[in-house]
C-alpha cells in the first residue's frame, strides 16, 4: 500500500514527539524520518535509535496504518538481529492487530509494542 502524505506527516510527527519525550531518559537519540537514511545501525536504518554514553540501548519503529504489512514484519525481524531491545510504536486502534502479528510470527517475546493516538478536539 502506498503511503499517503498524511501518513508520512503522521509518521514523522510521532518520531519527533517520541524523540522529545524520551530525551530525558536517553542522552543520544538519532532518528530516520520517512525515507531518510542518515543514521544507520549496522545495515539497517531504524526510525529511532536510543543511546546512552555511546551505547545503543534500544531501537524503535513507528508504524502508521499503511506501513503495517508483510514488509514491516521483515523489517522488525531484521531489527531484532541488532542485539538491542526493539519497540514498535503503532496507532492505538492497531495495537491488538500488531500484537497478533507479532504473536503469529513468534516476535511477541522479543519486541515491545506500544501505542500512540492523536486526538484533535474540534469545537
Amino acid at each position: 500500500m502506498e503511503e499517503s502524505s498524511r501518513d508520512i506527516l503522521l509518521h514523522d510527527w510521532v518520531i519527533e514527539e517520541i524523540q522529545s519525550q524520551y530525551s530525558k531518559e536517553f542522552n543520544e537519540i538519532k532518528v530516520n524520518k520517512f525515507q531518510s537514511k542518515i543514521n544507520p545501525l549496522g545495515e539497517i536504518y531504524p526510525d529511532i535509535i536510543f543511546g546512552n554514553h555511546g551505547q545503543v540501548v534500544m531501537i524503535g519503529e513507528v508504524e502508521v496504518d499503511s506501513t503495517i504489512n508483510d514488509e514491516s514484519i521483515l523489517r522488525w525481524k531484521l531489527s531484532m538481529t541488532q542485539g538491542v531491545n526493539v519497540i514498535l510504536f503503532v496507532p492505538k486502534e492497531r495495537l491488538k492487530l500488531v500484537r497478533g502479528i507479532c504473536w503469529d510470527n513468534k516476535l511477541i517475546e522479543k519486541i515491545k509494542v506500544s501505542s500512540f493516538s492523536v486526538d484533535i478536539p474540534i469545537k
